[in-house]
């Protein structure tokens, strides 16, 4: 408390001093409205009082005596009306309570703001030990941003921060034996004459906004020209390690009193493990850290520090902290944007003098929120762009899958030809092939591998080799087959398989031999008829290929008539599915292949055949993606007044030449 000699009245009792008597001062305050009674012996007092009468002005701090001046107090850093006032509120030490809030009648501090409870909280005195209980108020009390339970209690220490609404005070008390205040906020470094008392503190709360806020209420410009070159460094780099990197030099940078520094990233169990690790001193580039306190921050998503870790109970014995001597130490939670941990940053010291404190604590909160922001996007930016890695090779892979189908489609005279190819994904395991024979001949395949995707296209491009060693070796279409089955099956499929459907069109004789692995029968419109039948029977379909080693598959042979036309696809047609979830189904494709309305012949020649298929099953989906791949091929044999026509339509395909195969 400071006040002028004006207010000081002698007043003369006796006491204790040489002459028997002691000059009793009553220190009046007209602001506080009340008098403070202050002892001094006769003769140093009445020196004091004369040279004041004498004209020497005097601050009457210098004759307060030093019980009175270390009295504790509550300065006002910021109201609502705008920036701090810097109002100093003592807290008589005498007096066991004081309360505050907006009632003038019943508080010793007065707040006159309507958030303000009437009696919102006050400060006890109990053995030496300020606290400060909250009085079950309407907006509740905060101290370092933690609320203060309702009829609980928090004790008080040296520059807490105290938040009553929009009021925000500092707690003031000389009488503590801790060091001398810091000159510069960002480096923190004491000096060397401090004197350490053992003593221990440590201090958890929550990483959060409103830490962050009352951090940043206190020199508001300063901190904030910090963080925002903190920030911009953090943005410049988007690869991660060269942003962890990045982060740990930011750290030293600020933290000046740091000797190590770990930025720690959780795994897919939750361990943390350091990806940087910093050291000032030599000798200390050991990556061990503490785990217990790591592991306590993650869990608990809470910032830690601890003044005197060597000495902090609730750390138990750790290793990490006992050899390298480690003095202050504090941690904090790296965190998404959600609030999903990521892991941690670490900063410890061993000087005694180089404490971190609750400022520190609060800084580096704030910079792991913006590291965790920084991290984030920078995973988020090498997702991005090893997805367009896996384009740019799916791209690729699906130019080799085309490859593998026929680029040319045959051209026989008196036959049409016609393929249609459409993978669910940018890639899929529906296979289609023309094969070149010998005698004319050509082999016409199609069939459908288990799944779809990556996998069921690599199977593709072995069955597609293995189909033309098959055939191209073995005369009899059967035993061709029978030999394909075997070698997938020893090549180590798994529980993989393939439905296909082999024919071996023969234009001398006008037929076909067909072998039906598993695959749907092959479609065939008889236009003498005008019905459609099954190319195959189902007892002469066999086993898909690579279900059964050595099991022998049987052929039929058919003959094909002017105008009859052959249809094989794959199930990616029937399975279909429009937006509202029904399939096409077989039955839309019999409907389609052979139509109620009459077409006339050229409407049932393969071409318009297959191309009548395609555009069906497309308005039958309706713009719902595919869910399966789709290949469709169609031949049939011409009216002898109908030319040769092939077609193929096959997406993203080179162009579309003839070759002649041969001849009748």
């Amino acid at each position: 408390m400071t006040v002028s000699p004006r207010f000081l009245r002698p007043r003369a009792v006796p006491g204790p001093g040489p002459a028997g008597l002691s000059v009793f001062y009553l220190a009046a305050d007209p602001r506080a409205g009340r008098s403070a009674p202050v002892w001094f012996l006769a003769d140093r007092a009445a020196r004091r009082y004369h040279a004041w009468c004498s004209g020497a002005r005097r601050s009457a701090a210098s004759i307060v005596s030093p019980a009175d001046r270390e009295m504790p107090s509550l300065i006002l850093l910021k109201a609502p009306e705008g920036t701090a006032t810097n109002k100093n509120v003592p807290l008589n030490a005498d007096v066991l309570s004081i309360v505050i809030g907006r009632d003038e009648k019943e508080c010793q501090v007065v707040i006159p703001h309507h958030a303000v409870s009437r009696r919102h909280a006050q400060i006890v005195r109990a053995g030496g030990q300020f606290y400060i209980e909250d009085l079950k108020s309407r907006n509740r009390t905060f101290v370092n941003s933690k609320e203060v339970p309702p009829g609980g209690r928090q004790a008080l220490k040296p520059d807490d921060r105290i938040k009553i609404c929009d009021f925000l005070y500092r707690f003031h008390d000389e009488r503590a034996v801790r060091p001398q205040p810091l000159p510069d906020w960002l480096s923190k470094i004491r000096g060397d004459d401090d004197d350490d008392d053992g003593a221990q503190t440590t201090i958890e709360g929550s990483a959060t906004s409103d830490r962050a806020r009352s951090f940043l209420e206190v020199a508001p410009s300063d901190r904030l020209r910090a963080l925002l070159e903190i920030s911009t460094n953090l943005s410049r780099t988007h690869e991660l390690d060269p942003l962890l990197a990045q982060v740990a030099d930011t750290l030293f940078g600020v933290f000046k009193q740091a000797d190590r520094c770990f930025v720690l990233m959780t795994e897919e169990h939750g361990r943390a493990v350091p990806k940087v690790v910093k050291s000032r001193r030599a000798g200390m580039e050991d990556t061990r850290f503490s785990k217990t306190i790591v592991r306590k921050t993650i869990e608990s998503m809470q910032s830690y520090l601890s003044e005197d870790a060597g000495n902090d109970a609730s750390l138990g014995p750790a290793a990490s902290i006992a050899e390298f001597k480690i003095r202050s130490v504090m941690c904090v939670p790296l965190a998404t944007a959600d609030g999903r941990p990521i892991g941690a940053l670490q900063l410890d010291t061993q000087d005694r003098t180089k404490k971190f404190s609750l400022d520190d604590l609060n800084l580096l909160t704030i910079v792991a929120n913006l590291a965790g922001v920084a991290i984030e996007k920078a995973r988020m930016v090498a997702q991005v762009l090893e997805r367009e890695k896996e384009q740019k090779e799916m791209e690729l892979a699906r130019k080799v899958q085309l490859g593998f189908l026929p680029q040319t489609l045959p051209d026989i005279d008196g036959w049409e030809f016609y393929a249609h190819y459409s993978p669910a994904l940018t890639i899929g395991g529906d296979y289609y092939d023309f094969i070149p024979l010998r005698d004319g001949r050509v082999a016409i395949v199609l069939g459908d591998v288990a799944g779809k995707g990556v996998p069921a296209a690599l199977l593709v491009a072995k069955l597609s080799s293995e189909v033309r060693f098959s055939l191209l070796t073995v005369p009899d279409l059967a035993e061709a087959v029978s030999l394909l089955n075997d070698q997938l099956s020893n090549g180590g499929l798994g529980d993989r398989f393939v439905t296909l459907a082999v024919m071996v069109l023969d234009p001398r004789d006008n037929s076909f031999t067909l072998v039906n692995a598993g695959h749907m029968s092959p479609k065939l419109y008889r236009a003498a008829t005008d019905e459609l039948v099954d190319a195959i029977s189902l007892d002469a379909t066999g086993l898909p290929i690579g279900a059964l080693p050595g099991y022998p598959y049987e052929q039929v042979k058919v003959t094909v008539e002017p105008g009859d036309s052959i249809a094989v696809f794959t199930d990616g047609v029937t399975d279909a599915m429009n937006p509202g979830g029904s399939m096409f189904g077989p039955a839309a494709v019999d409907r389609c292949l052979l139509p109620d309305d009459a077409l006339g012949a050229s409407g049932q020649q393969p071409k318009r055949l297959g191309e009548r298929l395609v555009s069906t099953v497309r308005r039958h989906a309706n713009g719902r993606a595919q869910n399966d791949d789709i290949a469709v091929v169609t031949f049939g044999r011409l009216e002898p007044t109908a030319g040769p026509n092939t077609s193929t339509d096959r997406m993203a395909a080179a162009g579309t030449q003839k070759i002649q195969v041969g001849g009748p």
